[in-house]
């Protein structure tokens, strides 16, 4: 069994995560911070970026170290993941961030050499085509993550800046939204709250956005040891360090220190993406492995 550090499970429950004050059982459900136990793991060679889309499709990118080609994995399903099933091989530099857009069209950070958003156009069962690659003044561009409108947003570790792009797919214009401290790896975005984590700062900054996608500041930070990724689903967020060896649960309904749990002993993992509420998978690159990981 894998050593468990908990710092504190908070079963306080807040009025946003309430829809019926006399429905306490469902609120106790969103609210409650879930542990998380591994599953299974499978075989993917150096795995770093995980994106998942709407429809179920799922992109493994590899690292295989600084400024080189790697791989990218392209499953058409989760059954298809669990069963070895690629249907298609992408390729990019250094791809440590990757997000799907509402059409499958599929988003990667060439982090390194490149500097820039490697854009591949889904023209159907999961085939993609080289779209364009979208260059500037990037400084290491990480983090990417679409909102509901399908405005792309850009942690540009490098500057600390954070950039919206307002049609990706066929404009490369882009407008700063505001500056972070450098360091920012990784967004994840739902509704009009944007989580930030930045590995420099040892920090996870919960913040908002206004519908015209600027930014509405900064509301809550936890502190995080080198903190490297992160995704949202719901009310649950899942913290990553691959550095410092820890994975952290945390609840949009009290995001505040102490009140989340923290693992150290699941091993090291870069990127993470949900399946669905419950399950998350982990890009555990030096075991080779994707790990499942079942919150609950």
């Amino acid at each position: 069994m894998k050593k468990l550090n908990v710092l504190l499970i908070a079963l306080w429950l807040t009025a946003s995560c309430s829809k019926d004050d006399d429905n306490t059982t469902e609120a106790v459900n969103l609210c409650a911070i879930p542990s998380v136990a591994p599953q299974n793991a499978y075989d993917n060679s150096k795995p770093c970026s995980i994106a998942v889309s709407r429809s179920g499709m799922i992109a493994v990118g590899a690292y295989n170290g600084y400024g080189l080609n790697a791989e990218i994995k392209i499953y058409t399903s989760y059954q298809n993941f669990s069963n070895g099933i690629v249907k298609s091989t992408l390729t990019a530099v250094s791809p440590e961030a990757m997000a799907f857009d509402a059409d499958n069209n599929l988003y990667v950070s060439e982090t390194e050499i490149v500097a820039g958003i490697k854009v591949y156009d889904h023209i159907g069962d999961g085939a993609f085509a080289v779209k364009k690659t979208i260059q500037d003044d990037f400084n290491n561009p990480r983090g990417l993550a679409f909102d509901a409108q399908g405005r792309l947003f850009l942690a540009d570790d490098g500057t600390g800046r954070i950039i919206r792009f307002d049609n990706p797919f066929n404009s490369d214009a882009h407008v700063t939204i505001g500056n972070w401290d450098p360091g920012i790896k990784a967004l994840a975005i739902q509704g009009n709250v944007m989580y930030v984590a930045n590995y420099v700062t040892n920090s996870v900054s919960r913040n908002t956005l206004k519908p015209d996608g600027t930014s509405g500041g900064l509301t809550h930070a936890i502190d995080f040891d080198k903190a490297t990724d992160l995704s949202f689903n719901g009310t649950r967020i899942v913290v990553t360090s691959f550095d410092s060896g820890k994975l952290g649960v945390f609840s949009e309904c009290n995001f505040s220190d102490g009140n989340g749990i923290i693992y150290d002993n699941l091993n090291a993992n870069f990127g993470t993406a949900f399946i669905n509420n419950n399950i998350v998978l982990a890009a555990t690159h030096d075991a080779n492995k994707v790990t499942q990981l079942l919150l609950f």
